[in-house]
């Protein structure tokens, strides 16, 4: 079953909307500050994708912005999603296995077109060579762009960062910038990555889990990032006691 629930930092309460759904998950959820409303993606076990509105006191579904067909328009890619609240789109980086290899599609989505038109995908095209992105965090602060986070191929392998255009519909690399290093992995299983966007300072904080596989040795990661040099600030790994639970929290940046 699938809730919302939203909690006042203020009050110090939280209400929820009712239990809804029997199955699928929230691919996204983004709270739009100009239009002050919430919105969210929901999938589902058929395989399609509902883009809907929530309202702000019940959380109860108001609006069906577009319904799309994985079978069209890919799968959803964990964290790769990102917002533009002042030019109303959302960019993701979405991933499909075409012939026994998996590959990464750009999808554009043009809020400005929900109740004019069913579907509102403006782009939609495969990326070459770009094979497994983690990660997307954008600056829509300053520079527009989008630091992303990608392995090559599989979660085996190292991670490394570069920046991606939005107005170059996701030409990779961005400018044909360097590839570089976040985290050598050593051929450990990379099982999640959290990435917390810092504007004020303009660093990204990132938190990464990984397991050696056979003896399912876990390590947790956290490395501090300058978003515009991609300079590796800090890296520190972290005990239970410090963070218990890593993968099972959502982390986010307070002004």
């Amino acid at each position: 079953m699938l809730r919302r629930v939203a909690y006042n930092y203020k009050t110090k309460t939280y209400h929820q909307s009712r239990w809804v759904y029997n199955d699928g998950n929230f691919g996204f959820l983004f709270y739009d500050p100009l239009r002050k409303r919430l919105f969210g993606l929901r999938t589902n076990t058929t395989f399609t994708y509902y883009i809907e509105e929530y309202d702000i006191e019940t959380l109860d579904t108001v609006k069906l912005y577009t319904q799309q067909d994985v079978g069209k328009y890919a799968f959803i890619n964990g964290r790769c999603t990102s917002f533009d609240y002042n030019q109303n789109w959302i960019i993701q980086v979405r991933t499909r296995f075409d012939n026994s290899s998996s590959n990464s599609y750009w999808i554009k989505m043009d809020l400005n077109l929900v109740g004019k038109k069913e579907d509102i995908v403006t782009d939609f095209h495969i990326m070459p060579h770009a094979y497994y992105f983690l990660t997307m965090t954008y600056d829509i602060q300053k520079t527009k762009l989008i630091l992303c986070t990608w392995q090559n191929g599989s979660s085996l392998f190292d991670i490394y960062m570069f920046h991606l255009d939005p107005k170059q519909n996701g030409k990779f690399p961005y400018r044909k910038q360097n590839l570089k290093l976040l985290l050598k992995t050593n051929g450990e299983q990379v099982e999640m990555v959290r990435d917390v966007w810092n504007p004020v300072r303009r660093e990204v904080l990132y938190l990464i889990q990984t397991n050696t596989g056979g003896s399912l040795k876990i390590t947790r990661y956290m490395l501090r990032i300058q978003f515009d040099t991609r300079r590796v600030l800090e890296k520190t790994i972290l005990t239970d006691k410090q963070l218990p639970f890593l993968d099972s929290w959502e982390y986010f940046y307070l002004s």
